[in-house]
Parts: structure tokens; C-alpha cells; sequence
């Protein structure tokens, strides 16, 4: 227990430092004043706020992305969302916001390596840290120093050596000398560091982006701050106040004698505003309402931390533990929606892969065996279905399909031959693989001359993530989409297969939402309105047939 003690020491020290703060800010303020302020909060500017610091978020998680992206490491929006807000909410109750740091491991879990997830989370935020500093000089020159008479000398001294600390460490990582080399290879831990130095120069190329993010965030965190000062009333300031208050105050909960300047910025806000001529009690109940609304978004981040690990065997595990019926089950389902999208999409997969007497077909993922039956060939040579779920493996035996074999493989490594498979099915397992260019090596490889193969994926540039989210809440089965790992668009499906003959299609858009009603003639209204959105490949399901060439 002692020893407990004496290892978290820095912490009790850092939390009891914050109490000694909130106890003397608190005492300061008269708490019927503050709790009626508090109490008669006008809701919709509150809401505004709160729609602010998400967008501000949104945004960082899109510029994280494309970062990625950028490092070669594509992953989903969702996941890029959920990793970053987790990062958020540790940062509300770390020293200097290190907890944001987490953001590398969360995505580490869904296949990023650190070294990527490390540079370009660090890129970021030391541009937003520069970005936020040369803003808060501003403000001490231009606003405070005329407004408050506040005496800025101390406060610029801090901002500068702060911004000069940075920019060197900065730097010092991005170009180390060969001792500072030499010294990190004699650690993996060190060594991390000059990989995450390494991809941060690369990095460096798209700084215009990475600030006029920066610069958009900066706009929805004053407009939050401004949001909640009309929330409360009694605070008379103006939007450019706003702007300039926020980054010269938000730096103070960088400040690690306490977790995330807990006390410290409430300090700040009120003595700032205090010094501007708002009362006290306004001021308080400011400083406390605008880290609320923070927290309260970053729980959004909860979801992050309980998220499955993307690690092959843990999928598999996972997939193991889904029953083997569960394709036949949506396939001929009594939910109208669900048969709906689960046949459509199997017709077209059929139509597309143009399969024939003869022909060795294979159905990577093949689940319960729905797509090879559905074929409906009189005379195949073989039909091959290949899964990593046993279970499903058992029940698509037992349909007794003529000419076919099931057995246990890994998508990414196929047990075959190269040139020997006419046709190859893989509907919805692309964006199930942290290296999806593996699967489609090992397809190619084993297609003979002349073969096709169909590939199904949900299409990154559409509405895909609604119906996700929507299926999630309310539909059979939770966490459908917890395996997505990666999403695609139509170019970059076609992308795989250059030397290809490529044809696709895109499905769904309105339609599943028409047959929700469950009649013939409204789903056909859906199926009408569809067609012109799938035609500009704004359908939520991409079908995708690449033909090798003879």
C-alpha cells in the first residue's frame, strides 16, 4: 500500500492542488447566485454550444482521417470518431491533456500501428498548440491589455517560452542528430519516437490542411464560449472577445500541476471575466458550464474503450461465436426490409458474376451458404465456400448443395492453387480486413484467365453509416458494424484491379426504408426513387465485378 502511494504520489498532488483551487474559487462565489444563474439557463443557446464543440470535433476526427489516410493507413470515420473522442474525454482528467495520447493506442486496436498513430496525432496537435499560442498572444496584446488594464508581462513570458518549447521538441524529433539516433535505437521505446519523427516530416506537406482545420475549430470554440455566455446572460462580451478569450484560457488547462488545469482555467475564466466587469457568481458558473459541456460530449468516447480489439484472433473468435443460420435467417426473413436487402443484393451478385455450367466457384465468407445456392447451377464443377465460423461452416453442409465443399479459411490466406478458380464471390468481407490488399492478392492469384470475381462492400461515400447506426439501435443484433474496419469508394474498389475489365453497380438508398412499410407497390416507389441516386453511385452498397483478362 505504501508503496502504492509513493509510486501515485504526483497524482494526489496534482488532484489535491485542484481541490486547494476549486475550495478557494468556490468560497470566493455566492452559491445562490451561481445556482440561479445556472437554473435559468436559456436551453437553446446551451444546445448550440453543445452542437459547436461536436462539430469542432468532427472536424479534428475528419483531418485525423485524411492524416491517416495520408500515411497510408485507410481506416473508417467511425472509428478515426470514436478513437478520437475517447482521446478527449481521458484528457479532461489528465495532466497537461496527455491523455489524448490514447487516441494512438485506441486506433491501434483497429489495426493502425502506433509509430502512424503517434505521428499523426502529435502532428496535429502541435500545429492546433501553435496555432492556439499565436492566438493567445494576440489576445494579450490586442484585447486584454486594452480592456482589463490586466498586467501582461508574466502571462506573455509563459506564452512565449511555451510556444519555443514546443517548436524545439518539436523539431528535435522530427530531425534528430545522429547522438540523439544513436541513443533511441538502443530502445524500442525511443525507437517509436524516431519512426513517429520519421512520418511527421511527411506530414509536413499537408500543413495548409492541417491549419485550416485548426482555423475552423478556433471559429466553433469561440462561437461555443459565446453560445454559453447568452445561455446564462449577465456576461457582455462580443464574439471577437470570445475568440480571443478561448485559446488564451484553454491554454491554462495545459498546465500540469493539476488534471487538465482543473482550477486553474475556472481560475482564469472568472478572473478574466471578473476584470471585464461580469459579476462574480456569472463568471463561475461560466467557467464551470463551459468544462461541463466539454465532458459531456467527450462521453460520447466511452464507446471507444469497450470496442473489439481488431486483432486476427480475436475476430475470429468473435465470428465464431455468431450462430451459422444467421445468413439463411436475414436471406428468408419475415422482417420485409431484411429480405429485401439480403436478396437483392444476392440477385445481383448472380447476374454479375455470370457464372455457368463447368465453373469452380468460390464464396470467401461464405456464412450459411446462401450465395452459392442461390446461383441456382444445374452443372458446377465445384462450389467452394470458405469461412473462419465453424458454425457456419456446419449449417452450409448440411443444405446438402450439390457439388460442394466447406471448409475453415482465412480470406487473407487461401489454401489453393493459383489458376484454378473460374468464379469468386465475396460479399460484405473486405471491410471486415485490417489489410484488405491481402485478400485481394491471393483472389488474383487464384482466378484463372477469363474468370470474375464480385466483391460487396459498403460504400464509403454514402449514407451507409445511418443505416448502420440505425441497425444498431433498433434492428436485430447489436454492434453490426463493430468489425468495420475500412470503407471504400467506387475508385478505389476499382483501384484493386487495374489491368481488370471492372463493372459495378451501386444499391440501396431509400428503398429499405420503404420497406419498412412492408407492400409490394411502396417498395417499387423506392426502388424508382433509387435508381437515379445508384446510377451516380450514391447507393450505400457497392457491387463490384472485375474480370481477369484472357
Amino acid at each position: 500500500m505504501i508503496f502504492d502511494i509513493k509510486k501515485n504520489s504526483l497524482k494526489i498532488i496534482q488532484i489535491v492542488v485542484a481541490i486547494i483551487i476549486l475550495l478557494l474559487l468556490l468560497g470566493s462565489m455566492d452559491y445562490f447566485k451561481v445556482s440561479s444563474a445556472l437554473m435559468h439557463l436559456d436551453w437553446m443557446f446551451l444546445l448550440l454550444a453543445c452542437i459547436c464543440y461536436l462539430l469542432n470535433n468532427i472536424l479534428m476526427s475528419i483531418r485525423l482521417k485524411k492524416i491517416l489516410t495520408f500515411l497510408g493507413k485507410k481506416i473508417r470515420f467511425r472509428i478515426v470518431f470514436l478513437s478520437h473522442m475517447s482521446g478527449m474525454l481521458l484528457s479532461d482528467f489528465t495532466p497537461g491533456r496527455s491523455g489524448y495520447l490514447y487516441v494512438a493506442l485506441a486506433l491501434n486496436k483497429k489495426g493502425v500501428p502506433l509509430p502512424t498513430g503517434f505521428a499523426a496525432i502529435t502532428s496535429t496537435y502541435i500545429y492546433d498548440l501553435l496555432f492556439k499560442i499565436a492566438l493567445a498572444i494576440v489576445a494579450v496584446f490586442y484585447l486584454y491589455s486594452s480592456i482589463t488594464g490586466l498586467p501582461t508581462g508574466y502571462i506573455l513570458y509563459f506564452i512565449v517560452i511555451l510556444l519555443l518549447v514546443v517548436i524545439a521538441g518539436y523539431f528535435l524529433i522530427m530531425y534528430p542528430g545522429q547522438v540523439l539516433q544513436d541513443l533511441c535505437q538502443k530502445n524500442k521505446y525511443l525507437q517509436y519516437i524516431l519512426d513517429m519523427g520519421e512520418q511527421s516530416r511527411s506530414i509536413q506537406k499537408m500543413s495548409p490542411y492541417i491549419i485550416f482545420i485548426s482555423f475552423l475549430g478556433w471559429v466553433l470554440r469561440g462561437l461555443e464560449w459565446y453560445f454559453v455566455a447568452l445561455a446564462i446572460g449577465g456576461i457582455l462580451v462580443s464574439l471577437l472577445d470570445m475568440l480571443l478569450l478561448n485559446p488564451l484560457l484553454t491554454i491554462l488547462s495545459l498546465i500540469p500541476l493539476t488534471p487538465a488545469g482543473l482550477g486553474i482555467q475556472e481560475a482564469g475564466i472568472v478572473g478574466i471575466l471578473a476584470l471585464m466587469g461580469v459579476t462574480l457568481a456569472i463568471a463561475t458558473a461560466f467557467a464551470f458550464l463551459t468544462r461541463f459541456i466539454e465532458i459531456l460530449i467527450d462521453l460520447i468516447g466511452l464507446k471507444s474503450f469497450f470496442s473489439l480489439d481488431a486483432k486476427k484472433e480475436t475476430l475470429f473468435e468473435h465470428y465464431n461465436a455468431i450462430e451459422g443460420d444467421i445468413d439463411e435467417k436475414a436471406y428468408n426473413s419475415d422482417w420485409c426490409v431484411q429480405r429485401f436487402w439480403q436478396r437483392r443484393r444476392t440477385e445481383t451478385i448472380k447476374i454479375m458474376l455470370e457464372a455457368s455450367d463447368g465453373d469452380v466457384i468460390l464464396d470467401i465468407g461464405c456464412g450459411s451458404g446462401v450465395q452459392l445456392r442461390a446461383l441456382e447451377i444445374a452443372k458446377p464443377y465445384l462450389l467452394i465456400g470458405t469461412d473462419v465460423n465453424r458454425n457456419a461452416l456446419v449449417y452450409a453442409k448440411n443444405k446438402n448443395i450439390p457439388q460442394s465443399e466447406f471448409i475453415i479459411a482465412d480470406a487473407q490466406n487461401l489454401p489453393f492453387k493459383s489458376a484454378t478458380v473460374n468464379r469468386i464471390i465475396c460479399a460484405e468481407i473486405i471491410e471486415h480486413l485490417s489489410e484488405p490488399e491481402q485478400m485481394i492478392d491471393e483472389t488474383q492469384r487464384v482466378l484463372k484467365q477469363g474468370g470474375s470475381i464480385v466483391i460487396t462492400t459498403p460504400n464509403e461515400r454514402s449514407i451507409w453509416g445511418l443505416y448502420e447506426f440505425f441497425w444498431d439501435a433498433f434492428g436485430r443484433g447489436r454492434n453490426y458494424g463493430e468489425t468495420h474496419l475500412k470503407f471504400f469508394s467506387v475508385r478505389e474498389l476499382e483501384n484493386f484491379f487495374p489491368l481488370y475489365q471492372r463493372s459495378h453497380e451501386t444499391l440501396y438508398l431509400f428503398s429499405p426504408v420503404f420497406a419498412l412499410f412492408n407492400n409490394k407497390t411502396v417498395l417499387r416507389w423506392g426502388q424508382i426513387i433509387d435508381t437515379s441516386f445508384e446510377r451516380v453511385n450514391a447507393g450505400v452498397i457497392i457491387v463490384l465485378c472485375a474480370r481477369k483478362k484472357d
